[in-house]
């Protein structure tokens, strides 16, 4: 069994979509199809139902799954506390702002400077900043606490 198994397992099992996943996985469908069949005779059970071109996630891959997002969250965990150990920085920091562009560069260039391993993934003026996943968000807007907008951006 290997990492890149898991995975793409977990994506697959989370969109139950062979060819979406090796889309947003950047493979070829063949190649996850393959991976996928390997891992199950690996496992000697199968782990999605098939009906036709559509897939499903069985009860043998929902009980893998939970113990495949154990495994991929505590080696992730200890990514990040290896990296917090020996002080580096790594990783993508997803922005998203409505600011004047302006001020944009500044900050992103003076915060690369300090963390040059660090990639952004910036999203400039979302009209939805409640359904977006960023892990930072500079806005004119007022946030509620619970991260509820009080008025758009």
């Amino acid at each position: 069994m290997e990492l890149s198994q898991l995975k793409y397992f977990r994506h697959t099992a989370r969109t139950e979509n062979i060819t979406k996943s090796a889309a947003e996985l950047h493979i070829s469908q063949p190649a996850l199809s393959k991976m996928i069949v390997t891992l199950e005779k690996d496992l000697g059970v199968k782990l999605f139902d098939r009906e036709g071109k559509h897939i499903k996630l069985n009860n043998h891959g929902a009980v893998f799954l939970k113990y495949v997002d154990i495994a991929l969250g505590a080696l992730e965990d200890g990514r990040k506390e290896l990296e917090d150990i020996s002080g580096q920085t790594s990783g993508t920091l997803h922005v998203s702002f409505d600011v004047a562009s302006q001020l944009m560069p500044d900050l992103l260039k003076e915060f690369r400077d300090r963390h040059p391993e660090v990639t952004f993934h910036l999203l400039q003026h979302d009209r939805n900043p409640t359904q977006a996943k960023f892990d930072f968000c500079i806005t004119s807007s007022l946030v509620g606490p619970s991260g509820t907008e009080k008025k758009s951006c």
